[in-house]
C-alpha cells in the first residue's frame, strides 16, 4: 500500500527514481573499535563451548589461541571460527600450538615465519599495516626475541600476543624470572607496551603471564579479563580505540520479485507513454533506457528489504552449551573437593553430553541430505557445489617487481596503471600500407555523418522482432551482479513479457543509428587471484568486467545477425573450432590427434608449436578488425556500429568499494562481452594461410597448436634439419604477421613438443624473434595432457586427483545412507561421470593397463553405489546387466561419430587424405609406378614400413573401438 502511494504522489518516474534510491539503499553500521581476544585454551575439544561462547558474545576481531594440548586438524578450527580466516602453528611439546584467526572482512597476509609456536599475520587496519602475533613459550624455552624483533623490521605498528611464561613486576607479577627480565630490555629497546598490565590471566597464582604487547598506548586501549575458568588461564579481551573497524552486523537482501513484476505492470503505460514521446530521436531513446534502468535499480531497492543475520554464530546448539557449561562446573568441582560422588556425577555427565553431540551430528547430517536428496534440480545444485567448491584466495597486496604495494589506494593505483598499459593504442606506422589504410578506414566510419548512418542502417537488416528479445532474454544467465547500472540479469528476466515490445522498439531505433551511449561503454572491473599467493603480480590476476545488462542485449542483438553474415560468407576456417555451433575442445583436440598418429605411422617423430598470444583478447587491433571486415565485403552498417561500439570504451577497477580513474580502452575487445571473443576469431581467420601447410593448424580462439610432419623421402638426419627450417621460416612468418595486425606473441610461454616412437626425440633449434622456443616433454592444450609417447599417464593422472576426490563425497554419503540408491546415482551422474566421460574420445588411444585402471574404479564405483562388494566382475555386469564403462563409452561416442560426420569436414578430410595418400603409394610401389617424378622399383624403408606394417591412426582406433 505505501508503494502505491508514493506511485500516486510521484511526478514522473524520474522523481520516484530518485526518491527510491535516496532512502532505500543497504543500511550503514557506525564503526566499532578493533578488539583482540587471546585465550589459552589448554586443551581445544574440551574448552570449544568456552571459546564459541566469547566469539559469539563479544564479537572480537582477532582471536588468539595458545596450548591446543594436542593436534587439532585446520579443518576443525575453521569449521567452528567460519567467519575467521585461521592460521595454524604446530608446537614443540605435548600442550603447544598456535592459532590466529583475522576477521575475513579485514585485510591479511600470513607471513613466513619458520618456527613453532610462532604464527604471524600482516593486517591491514584503516590503511595501516601492522603485524599480529600469536607466540606461546613454554616455561623451559627461551623467549624467541630475535624472531619477534624481525616482526618489527616488517611493519612500525605490532601486537603480539600470547603466553610467554615471563614474570616481571613492570605488569604485576608478584615475582621475576629470566624470561621477564629479558622481556623487559626487549620492550625497553623497542619502544613497546605491555597493554594488560595487572590483570590477572592465571588461575594457579596471582600472575599475569599471558600478555597483549603493542606500539599502542595503554591510555588508547581497554583490556580485561573474562569470567571463563574452565582452563587454568584467563582470556583476555583487549579494545583498541584508536583503531576501527566496521560493525560486526551483517545485513542481507530479501527481494520480493512478485512485487517487483507487478509495479512494473502497474507502470507498464505510463513507461509506453515516455517511450512514445522519445521516438524518432536517438538520443532520447538512449535517455530513455538511462531513465528505465535507473527505475529498475530503484525499484528493486525498494522492495527489498535487509535482514540482520549473525556473523558468528556458534556452531553447536544452546542446549549443548548448556550441558557443557555444567561439565566444567563438575569438572572445577571434582578438581577442588576429589569426592567419589562428584567423580560418578562427571562421568555420567560425560557419557550424555557425548551421546547429544552424536545426536546432533546425525540430525545435521540429515538436514544436509535431505537438501541433496530433494527433487528440485536447483536445491541440489545448491547444495552438492558446497562439496567440490574451490574459492579463490583473496589479495591483499599486489607485487611489483621487488615492490609491495599494500594500501588499497596504491593496489588501485596499481592496477589502474596496468590496465592503462595493457589497453594503450599500438603505435602505428603510417608510411605501413596496413596502418594508414586501417587508419583511414577507421576516421571514415568515426567521422560519418548521422544521416548517411541511418541511410545505411535502412537498408541493412539490423531489424528485430519481439521473438528476437525475447530469446535474447532467455539466453541470459540468471546472475545477480551488476556493472555500475546496478541491474542485473535477474532483473530484466524478471521483466513482465509486455514490456518486450516496448525493448524491441526502442532497440530498434538505436540500431537506426548505429547509437552508443558514453555510460554503456564503461565497464566495473574487479580481479580474482589465480594464484595461492595473497600478494599476486597483476599478471596473476584475472579481470572480471560487469557491463550494463542492456549494453548487453545490444551485443547480443547485433550478434544473431553478424552470425549469420559470417556463416553465410563462410568467414571462418574450418581449422577454427571457437566461437561456433556443434564444435568443443573436443573437435581440435580429436583432429590434432589424428595428425600427430598419421605423421608417426611413417616418421619416428613430430614435433607440435603451441602458439600463445599475449593477452590475446586485450591486444585485439580495433582498426585492423574493421580493416579486415571491410575487405571480407561486410556491410557498412555492421562497420558503423562497430566502430562505435569500440569508440570511448572505459574501465573502472573495484577493489573493496574503492574505484580507480576512469581507463581509456584502445585496444582489445571488452572484457565480459559476448562479442569480444567473436571480433578476436573473425580478425584473425586468415592466420593459418600464413603457415606452409595451413592444414596442420589447429585453433580454438587463442589456443593454437601447428602440426610438423617430416617429408617421409628424407632421412632422420635431414628430416631434422628440414624440419627445423620450416619451423623457422614459419615463425619468421608469424611474427611479420603479429607485428603487422599489433597482435604480440609471449615466445617465452610459446612451446614446442616432440612426438615420437624413438627412445629419444631430437632437440630442434627453433626461434621466435631471437628467442629459442622451449622443447617440452608434455604440454596442456584444451585441458588434455598430450605427452610426448602420447601415453597420456599426466592426462589420466590428473583426472584420477579429481576422481578420487569425488568418490570420497560419495563413500561418505554411502556410509550414512546405504540405501539411498537414487541419491548416490544422482551424485555419480553429475561429479564422478564427467571426470570419466572427457576420457572416452582418448579412451581408443589408451595401454590395457590404462583401461584396466579406469574400469577398476567405474567398477569401484558401481560396487558401492549398488552394495555389491564381493560381487565378482563378470557377475557385475552379466547377472545384474551393470554397463561396462566401454559399453558407456561406446555410447557417447557413437553421438560424437555422428557430429564428426555432421559439423568437422576437415577432420574426415584429413582421414581421406591419409587414407588416399597410403592407396597412391601402394599402387606405385607394388601393382604400377604411375606418379611422375617419384622413383619406382624398391621404396625407402620407411615407405615399405608405412605399406607393410598396419599400424593405425586415430580415427581408425575410434572407429575400431566403437564398433567393437
Amino acid at each position: 500500500m505505501e508503494i502505491i502511494q508514493e506511485l500516486c504522489w510521484a511526478r514522473n518516474i524520474q522523481d520516484l527514481s530518485n526518491s527510491w534510491q535516496q532512502q532505500y539503499h543497504q543500511p550503514e553500521f557506525p564503526s566499532t573499535a578493533l578488539s583482540v581476544l587471546h585465550y589459552n585454551i589448554r586443551y581445544f575439544y574440551s574448552n570449544q563451548s568456552d571459546l564459541i561462547d566469547m566469539v559469539n558474545v563479544y564479537y572480537p576481531s582477532i582471536v588468539s589461541i595458545n596450548e591446543l594440548g594436542t593436534v587439532v586438524p585446520n579443518k576443525i578450527i575453521k569449521q567452528l571460527l567460519f567467519s575467521y580466516n585461521v592460521y595454524t602453528k604446530e608446537g614443540t611439546n605435548p600442550h603447544g600450538g598456535v592459532v590466529l584467526a583475522i576477521d575475513k572482512r579485514l585485510k591479511c597476509e600470513l607471513m613466513d615465519i619458520n618456527e613453532p609456536n610462532i604464527i604471524a599475520v600482516q593486517v591491514t587496519i584503516e590503511q595501516q599495516h601492522f603485524v599480529v602475533a600469536s607466540i606461546y613459550s613454554p616455561p623451559t624455552d627461551q623467549l624467541p626475541l630475535s624472531t619477534m624483533s624481525i616482526l618489527l623490521e616488517k611493519s612500525k605498528n605490532v601486537i603480539i600476543v600470547g603466553d610467554l611464561n615471563a614474570k616481571h613486576g613492570d605488569w604485576g607479577c608478584p615475582q621475576m624470572n629470566k624470561k621477564g627480565r629479558n622481556l623487559t630490555d626487549w620492550l625497553s629497546k623497542h619502544h613497546l607496551n605491555v597493554l594488560n598490565a595487572g590483570i590477572k590471566t592465571s588461575l594457579r597464582s596471582n600472575t599475569t603471564i599471558d600478555l597483549i604487547i603493542s606500539t599502542e598506548v595503554p591510555e588508547t586501549t581497554d583490556s580485561q579479563s573474562l569470567p571463563y575458568t574452565s582452563s587454568d588461564h584467563l582470556p583476555i579481551l583487549t579494545k583498541f580505540f584508536r583503531l576501527n573497524v566496521s560493525d560486526s552486523k551483517l545485513v542481507v537482501p530479501r527481494t520480493y520479485w512478485k512485487l517487483y513484476s507487478n509495479i512494473l505492470n502497474v507502470l507498464h503505460d505510463q513507461l509506453q507513454a515516455e517511450r512514445e514521446n522519445s521516438m524518432n530521436e536517438c538520443n532520447n531513446t538512449y535517455s530513455w533506457f538511462l531513465c528505465f534502468q535507473q527505475f529498475l535499480a530503484a525499484l528493486k531497492l525498494r522492495v527489498t528489504e535487509w535482514k540482520e543475520v549473525k556473523r558468528k554464530r556458534p556452531s553447536i546448539p544452546k542446549s549443548l552449551r548448556i550441558l557443557l557449561h555444567h561439565k566444567h562446573y563438575l569438572q572445577n568441582r571434582f578438581r577442588h573437593k576429589r569426592q567419589e560422588e562428584d567423580r560418578l556425577r562427571l562421568r555420567s555427565w560425560n557419557i550424555l553430553i557425548k551421546q547429544e553431540f552424536r545426536t546432533h551430528r546425525q540430525r545435521t547430517w540429515e538436514q544436509f541430505i535431505s537438501n541433496v536428496a530433494s527433487p528440485n534440480p536447483t536445491t541440489f545444485w545448491s547444495t552438492v557445489k558446497k562439496l567440490n567448491k574451490k574459492k579463490s584466495v583473496d589479495f591483499t597486496a599486489i607485487t611489483d617487481e621487488s615492490i609491495i604495494h599494500r594500501s588499497p589506494e596504491d593496489i588501485v593505483k596499481n592496477l589502474a596503471q596496468h590496465f592503462t598499459e595493457r589497453h594503450a593504442r599500438p603505435e602505428l606506422n603510417m608510411s605501413n600500407t596496413t596502418d594508414r589504410e586501417a587508419n583511414e578506414l577507421w576516421q571514415l566510419y568515426s567521422a560519418a555523418d548521422q544521416d548517411d548512418i541511418r541511410l545505411i542502417s535502412k537498408q541493412s537488416d539490423l531489424r528485430f522482432n519481439e521473438q528476437d528479445i525475447k530469446n535474447v532474454i532467455q539466453s541470459l544467465k540468471n546472475k545477480n551482479s551488476s556493472g555500475f547500472d546496478q541491474v542485473s540479469n535477474k532483473m530484466i528476466k524478471g521483466l513482465p513479457t509486455h514490456f518486450h515490445a516496448m525493448l524491441t522498439q526502442a532497440y530498434n531505433e538505436l540500431f537506426s543509428s548505429a547509437y552508443w551511449g558514453s555510460e554503456w561503454k564503461i565497464a566495473r572491473t574487479i580481479c580474482l587471484n589465480k594464484s595461492d599467493n595473497p600478494a599476486p603480480t597483476t599478471s596473476q590476476l584475472r579481470p572480471i568486467s560487469m557491463l550494463p545488462v542492456f549494453s548487453k542485449i545490444y551485443e547480443k542483438l547485433f550478434l544473431l545477425r553478424f552470425n549469420n553474415w559470417s556463416t553465410k560468407m563462410n568467414v571462418l576456417p574450418a581449422q577454427q573450432s571457437g566461437s561456433r555451433p556443434h564444435q568443443a575442445t573436443t573437435s581440435r583436440v580429436n583432429c590434432l590427434l589424428e595428425q600427430i598418429t598419421q605423421s608417426l605411422r611413417y616418421n619416428t617423430f613430430t614435433p607440435v608449436v603451441y602458439i600463445d598470444f599475449m593477452q590475446a583478447f586485450d591486444k585485439l587491433w580495433q582498426q585492423g578488425l574493421v580493416l579486415k571486415l571491410n575487405k571480407l565485403n561486410c556491410p557498412s552498417a555492421y562497420l558503423a556500429w562497430i566502430v562505435n561500439y569500440f569508440t570511448g570504451r572505459s574501465l573502472k577497477v573495484d577493489y573493496g568499494g574503492i574505484e580507480s580513474i576512469l581507463i581509456n580502452i584502445e585496444r582489445g575487445a571488452p572484457q565480459g562481452s559476448c562479442l569480444g571473443p567473436v571480433m578476436y576469431v573473425i580478425n584473425h581467420h586468415d592466420l593459418p594461410q600464413i603457415f606452409s601447410n595451413p592444414m596442420n593448424v589447429h585453433a580454438y580462439v587463442d589456443d593454437i597448436a601447428i602440426v610438423y610432419s617430416p617429408s617421409m623421402h628424407l632421412k632422420f638426419k635431414y628430416q631434422v634439419i628440414d624440419i627445423e627450417k620450416h619451423i623457422n621460416n614459419d615463425m619468421q612468418n608469424l611474427m611479420e604477421y603479429a607485428n603487422e595486425w599489433h597482435q604480440p606473441l609471449n615466445p617465452k610461454k610459446t612451446e614446442l613438443v616432440n612426438y615420437h616412437r624413438a627412445v629419444q626425440s631430437p632437440k630442434l633449434n627453433v626461434y621466435y624473434d631471437g628467442v629459442k622456443i622451449i622443447q617440452s616433454k608434455s604440454f596442456k592444450y584444451l585441458g588434455f595432457y598430450l605427452d610426448a609417447k602420447l601415453s597420456f599417464r599426466i592426462m589420466i593422472d590428473a583426472q584420477f586427483i579429481k576422481l578420487r576426490k569425488a568418490y570420497a563425497i560419495l563413500k561418505f554419503i554411502h556410509r550414512q545412507f546405504p540405501s539411498f540408491l537414487k541419491l548416490k546415482i544422482k551424485f555419480f551422474n553429475t561429479y564422478v561421470w564427467p571426470h570419466l566421460y572427457m576420457l572416452s574420445t582418448i579412451y581408443c588411444l589408451f595401454s590395457i593397463t590404462s583401461r584396466e585402471r579406469i574400469a577398476a574404479f567405474y567398477r569401484r564405483c558401481l560396487r558401492l553405489i549398488y552394495c555389491l562388494f564381493q560381487c565378482p566382475t563378470e557377475d557385475l555386469h552379466e547377472h545384474f546387466k551393470l554397463p561396462t564403462i566401454e559399453h558407456r563409452f561406446k555410447k557417447c561416442l557413437s553421438k560424437r561419430m555422428k557430429s564428426i560426420q555432421r559439423y568437422e569436414p576437415i577432420f574426415i578430410d584429413s582421414v581421406l587424405q591419409n587414407k588416399h595418400l597410403f592407396n597412391m603409394l601402394y599402387h606405385h610401389y607394388r601393382i604400377k609406378a604411375n606418379i611422375r617424378n617419384m622413383p619406382a622399383g624398391r621404396p625407402s624403408n620407411r615407405i615399405s614400413a608405412f605399406l607393410n606394417t598396419d599400424c593405425s591412426t586415430f580415427f581408425d582406433q575410434l572407429c575400431q573401438f566403437v564398433s567393437s
